[in-house]
C-alpha cells in the first residue's frame, strides 16, 4: 500500500479531508493530510511565503516517495514538490485542481477559466498579504454538499496568503517524468468542466469523473477515496 499525501487548496487545510483519511486508511494507506504554509500557528510573514515553502511541506511529509493529491489551488503545490523531488512524487493526482504549465500563476491560471456563471468573490485578509472567501462563495465552493457539513466547513476556512498564487511556477523535466491522473468534478462551479478536462488532456495521463461539485471530500468521500485508491494501487 501507499504512504498518500492530502493537500487542500485556498483557504481550506488539512480538516477538509475529514472523510477521506478514514475511508483511504481502511484500505491499508498511510494517510496524512496536511496543512499548507500560512494556517493558524504559523508564524511566518505571509507576504514572504512561496511555492517553495509549500513543496518544502509536502516533502517534509513524503518520507521515502508518496502519492501526492492536490485539491483545487493545491494542484500548484503538488506540482511545485514533484519538480523539487520527483523521486519523491509516485503519482500526482489532481482534484478538481489547476494542473499548471511552466510559467503559470495561479491567478493567472484563474482568470483564464471559462467564464460559465458566478465567480466567487473574495474579501481582503492577513493585513493585505492574502484573501479569504467571502460567505456568498458557499454555494460555488459546496454544491452537492449537505447542508450540515457546508456549515461546517464554513466554520473551518481561513485566510490565504496571496504571494504564492502570484508566483510564476517552474516545471519542467523533473515534473514531466512523474506519472500524472486527473480527477474531474462534472458539477463543479469554480472551475469549469470544461477546463478540468483541458487542463487533464494537456498535462495528464488518466482522467476520471465524479459527478459532483468543487468539494468531493464532503459531497462524494466515497467515490473520491475510491478513485485514490485505485489510481494509488497502480502506482
Amino acid at each position: 500500500m501507499s504512504r498518500i499525501l492530502l493537500i487542500h487548496g485556498a483557504c481550506h487545510g488539512a480538516w477538509c479531508w475529514r472523510d477521506v483519511v478514514p475511508l483511504l486508511e481502511r484500505q491499508g494507506h498511510e494517510v496524512i493530510a496536511l496543512d499548507m504554509p500560512g494556517r493558524a500557528g504559523d508564524t511566518r510573514d505571509p507576504g514572504a511565503l512561496t511555492l517553495a515553502d509549500q513543496a518544502q511541506t509536502i516533502l517534509d511529509a513524503a518520507g521515502d516517495g508518496a502519492v501526492l493529491v492536490g485539491h483545487s489551488a493545491g494542484g500548484f503545490s503538488i506540482s511545485a514538490a514533484a519538480e523539487a523531488a520527483p523521486d519523491k512524487a509516485q503519482h500526482l493526482i489532481y482534484v478538481a485542481a489547476l494542473l499548471p504549465q511552466t510559467g503559470d500563476t495561479l491567478v493567472g491560471k484563474m482568470g483564464a477559466l471559462s467564464q460559465t456563471g458566478e465567480r466567487a468573490r473574495f474579501n481582503r485578509a492577513l493585513d493585505g498579504k492574502g484573501y479569504a472567501f467571502d460567505p456568498s462563495a458557499a454555494p460555488l465552493l459546496y454544491n452537492g454538499v449537505s447542508e450540515a457539513d457546508a456549515e461546517w466547513a464554513l466554520t473551518q476556512i481561513c485566510p490565504e496568503p496571496s504571494a504564492p498564487h502570484r508566483e510564476a511556477i517552474r516545471v519542467g523535466d523533473n515534473f514531466g517524468s512523474v506519472r500524472k491522473s486527473y480527477i474531474r468534478c462534472t458539477e463543479d462551479r469554480v472551475i469549469p468542466s470544461t477546463d478540468q478536462e483541458r487542463m487533464a488532456h494537456e498535462g495528464a495521463a488518466a482522467l476520471f469523473d465524479i459527478e459532483t461539485g468543487h468539494s468531493p471530500f464532503l459531497s462524494e468521500p466515497e467515490a473520491l477515496a475510491h478513485l485514490i485508491d485505485q489510481i494509488a494501487k497502480g502506482a
